[in-house]
């Protein structure tokens, strides 16, 4: 709780500093905050391209794919962004005083502006291709997005924390960081519906294979997404239920290990 006190008593700090981070991205280009839409939209065609052609996609495959890569691309910058927070803010970290957290939160939040502009991409996509055969997303569950943005937002927050603290003192954590989002896109149901995959067979295994898929909180977070925005259903509860456990186990882990080693940032910032 002490984490979140420091944070809204130096809410001002928080937002000059999402300021300054938009700011310097966006200086001197032409198209503002329209590059942030560039990224997803190619590999939204290149997935679905690569969906239809070669695996016999339906014709809404890019429906399929945009619930999934926006909310995963949102993981992936904010674990990026987090990872060299407080090495790039080196000065500020050796002269300043001030919690120290608030570093990753404005990064986090600096690429919170950027999934709300992709979100657009979801609406748009669905508006054109619609989702599931005989689905309506229209309904009363789209509330269910509330706690699964919640969820994948403090998701968010605790490997970014973990991760920021993990770089400052090993340097090669982001390299690591790097590579492993790379497999953990594959792993993730970003380009195909983990319930579908599962579904296929008939094995008694693969009933426990399929729920601890999910002791994974991304997979979680990005088939309860699926399941509202392209299914027009609400997210399986037992699924959600151990997204939030696994969720709440890597919160505590990512802010036990910033508060370990707040103390040495100084110190080992060159």
């Amino acid at each position: 709780m002490q984490t979140f006190k420091d944070i809204y008593r130096y809410r001002f700090v928080l937002s000059a500093l999402v300021a300054k981070e938009l700011k310097a991205e966006y200086r001197s280009m032409a198209l503002g905050f329209l590059w942030s839409l560039l990224n997803p939209l190619v590999m939204l065609a290149v997935l679905s391209f690569v969906l239809v052609w070669f695996f016999r996609g339906n014709w809404n495959a890019p429906s399929l794919v945009v619930v999934g890569l926006v909310p995963y691309n949102f993981f992936s910058y904010c674990l990026s962004g987090c990872s060299s927070s407080i090495i790039g803010n080196s000065t500020l970290v050796k002269h300043v005083s001030f919690p120290r957290q608030i570093l990753p939160v404005a990064m986090i939040l600096n690429h919170l502006v950027h999934f709300a502009i992709q979100s657009t991409l979801i609406v748009s996509v669905l508006a054109v291709f619609g989702p599931a055969e005989g689905a309506s997303v229209l309904t009363p569950n789209l509330l269910w997005l509330v706690p699964v943005f919640t969820l994948h937002l403090g998701l968010c927050v605790g490997v970014g924390l973990l991760v920021a603290a993990l770089n400052v003192v090993y340097r090669d954590t982001r390299y690591i960081i790097e590579s492993s989002l790379q497999v953990l896109f594959w792993l993730s149901p970003v380009l195909y519906s983990a319930r579908d995959a599962f579904s296929a067979s008939q094995k008694a295994w693969v009933h426990y294979v399929y729920y601890g898929y999910y002791m994974n909180p991304l997979s979680g977070v990005l088939s309860s997404y699926r399941a509202i925005l392209y299914y027009g259903t609400a997210p399986n509860l037992l699924i959600l239920a151990m997204t939030l456990v696994s969720t709440l186990i890597v919160g505590a882990i990512g802010v036990r290990a910033f508060w370990v080693h707040e103390r040495q940032f100084a110190d080992l910032i060159q």
